[in-house]
C-alpha cells in the first residue's frame, strides 16, 4: 500500500515515466529535416561517379536505413568510394561502421583528425598500418552537429531523446584504395569528396 500523502508524486513520476514510453514504443514519433542521403550527386568536386554494386537491402540489413547510397568517384588516384547513410540506429551508426562499410579489409590504426577545410568537423582516419594500402575517412552528423566522440554523445543526449522524437544521424564514410604513410591529407581526393559531400548535405533546406 501507499500512504496517500505520496499518492500525487508517485502518480507525477508514473506520468512522467509514460511520456517516452508513448513517444517512442506507441506513437514511433521521428522528426524528419528534409534532407537525403541519396541526394548525393553523380557528379561531385568535378568528379564523376557510378553507383556500387551493393544490393538494394543492404543499406537496411546493416544500418537499419531506408536512406543511403554509395558511389564510385573515378580519381586519378582510382575510385573513391563514397557511402552516405541516415538512420534512427544511432549505434550502428557510430559503432564501428567499418565492419559493415569496408568488410574484408583490418583497420588497425584509428585517430581523430579536424578535415583540413574545416576544423570544426572533426574526422575519423581508419589505416591498416602498411606503408601504402586502403585508409578510410568518416564523419558523423547529428542533429545540426558534428559528433567526435559518439559515446560521449549518447550520454549527453539521453536526457533530451527520452521527450522528444527521433532524430537520424547522417554518416559520411569514403574509402580511398591507396595512401602512402604521411602523405598530406588535404590533397587526397578522398578528403576532397568528403568535404563535397558533407557541403552538399548541410547546404539543403531543412524542413519547415
Amino acid at each position: 500500500m501507499i500512504a496517500p500523502r505520496f499518492a500525487t508524486a508517485v502518480c507525477v513520476l508514473l506520468a512522467l515515466a509514460l511520456i517516452p514510453t508513448i513517444i517512442h514504443s506507441y506513437a514511433g514519433v521521428v522528426v524528419e529535416d528534409g534532407r537525403r542521403a541519396s541526394a548525393l550527386p553523380e557528379t561531385l568536386a568535378g568528379f564523376k561517379s557510378r553507383l556500387s554494386e551493393r544490393s538494394a537491402t543492404w543499406g537496411q540489413r546493416r544500418f537499419e536505413s531506408h536512406d543511403w547510397v554509395e558511389r564510385l568517384y573515378t580519381t586519378p588516384v582510382g575510385d573513391v568510394r563514397v557511402t552516405v547513410i541516415r538512420s534512427y540506429d544511432l549505434k550502428g551508426l557510430y559503432h564501428h561502421p567499418e565492419l559493415a562499410v569496408s568488410y574484408g579489409t583490418s583497420f588497425e590504426k584509428a585517430r581523430l583528425e579536424a578535415l583540413p577545410e574545416r576544423p570544426d568537423i572533426p574526422v575519423h582516419v581508419l589505416e591498416t598500418g602498411l606503408d601504402s594500402g586502403p585508409v578510410a575517412f568518416y564523419v558523423l552528423h547529428y542533429d545540426e552537429r558534428f559528433v567526435s566522440d559518439p559515446i560521449w554523445f549518447q550520454i549527453r543526449t539521453a536526457g533530451e531523446m527520452l521527450f522528444r522524437g527521433r532524430r537520424a544521424m547522417t554518416l559520411f564514410f569514403v574509402r580511398q584504395q591507396n595512401l602512402k604513410a604521411g602523405a598530406s591529407l588535404a590533397e587526397q581526393p578522398s578528403i576532397v569528396l568528403l568535404h563535397a559531400a558533407i557541403q552538399q548535405f548541410v547546404a539543403a533546406p531543412l524542413a519547415p
